[in-house]
């Protein structure tokens, strides 16, 4: 399933609300904790890519399923907060995305069934003791491993031949990861010929000065790695990239279709399927902690034609070749 057949489905399906979930006799109890906020153009892809699956599972929301979904916008105090009261409800199994939602559960309960998706190195981040068997109450998806630095350096490489700078922008607050990102940047940089470093941002104020500085040098261009900040800041990344005519690798497709250049990324539509079905076995009775951690599945290169025509770049045959999407 591709994500314009799931959106083309969409229409106005509803968004289930934040608050108020209502319980009846027999149901089961879901929470969502999504670091992204209901205006991220994935929310809605994600929202009803997880209904779907379920119900195919044979969990109707508000039926059988009771839901309580909330939107972090991608701030931790925020979802901390969210989680508290989801907890408080007593689900019986939650769905966490990203690092920022799978930390905050960790924190918080060490008894209640947790799936993350979206999310890098688990075991790097201590949220489980091994891949093949976690251990514990959390258990899911990744999607990238910090290897996919040399797919996104490579890309960058590709569209504008010409870099040999990189900046990677991501929140530096989970020690495991940077160390993960900054190793791979460091070996594989120079094997394509870029010189890669990483800026550790947390708002837009640091992303502006950390790329307009970055920017006075030629032959630059950006990462914009896999995070909570450059996801939800990531219009404000595509408007800089443009105004200062920087090419830029993004992690996700949805940030191409807002403008950004080009991605490697996973199926955020079969991400989701995948973590529905382990919610599924966890809600008839499977355990968390012997359900092994799983990778994406199937990866996609996307590139936008306006701004790469924007920025005077020509598509390569070869890199032509390898498309799954052109954006116009």
């Amino acid at each position: 399933m591709r994500r314009r057949d799931v959106m083309a489905g969409l229409g106005s399906a509803a968004v289930w609300p934040a608050a108020g979930w209502a319980q009846t006799k027999g149901q089961r109890r879901l929470a969502i904790l999504l670091v992204y906020g209901e205006a991220h153009p994935d929310t809605p892809l994600i929202v009803e890519t997880l209904r779907a699956s379920l119900h195919r599972a044979g969990w109707d929301w508000g039926q059988n399923l009771a839901v309580d979904l909330q939107y972090g916008d991608g701030d931790t105090e925020k979802m901390r907060r969210q989680t508290d009261a989801m907890l408080a409800r007593k689900p019986d199994i939650v769905l966490a995305q990203g690092i920022v939602g799978a930390n905050v559960l960790q924190q918080a309960t060490k008894v209640t069934p947790v799936v993350f998706m979206m999310l890098q190195d688990p075991v790097g981040a201590g949220f489980v003791t091994s891949l093949s068997h976690p251990g514990g109450n959390l258990t899911g998806f990744t999607n990238f491993d910090f290897t996919f630095v040399g797919k996104w350096l490579q890309l960058l490489k590709e569209l504008s031949p010409n870099v040999v700078r990189a900046l990677a922008l991501i929140n530096p607050d989970y020690p495991a990861r940077l160390a993960g990102y900054t190793a791979e940047l460091a070996r594989i940089g120079p094997e394509i010929g870029i010189e890669a470093r990483i800026a550790g941002i947390h708002d837009m104020a640091e992303i502006d000065t950390a790329v307009t500085a970055f920017a006075k040098e030629s032959q630059g261009g950006l990462l914009v790695l896999p995070d909570a900040v450059t996801g939800v800041y990531g219009p404000q990344i595509i408007a800089l990239a443009s105004t200062h005519r920087l090419p830029a690798v993004y992690a996700y497709e949805a940030q191409v279709r807002l403008g950004g250049l080009a991605a490697y990324t996973t199926s955020i539509v079969q991400d989701v399927q995948r973590a529905a079905g382990y919610i599924d076995r966890i809600l008839r009775g499977a355990s968390a902690s012997d359900l092994p951690v799983q990778a994406a599945e199937r990866f996609l290169t996307v590139i936008n034609l306006t701004t790469a025509s924007a920025l005077g770049l020509t598509i390569a045959p070869a890199l032509m070749a390898k498309v799954d999407e052109l954006i116009d």
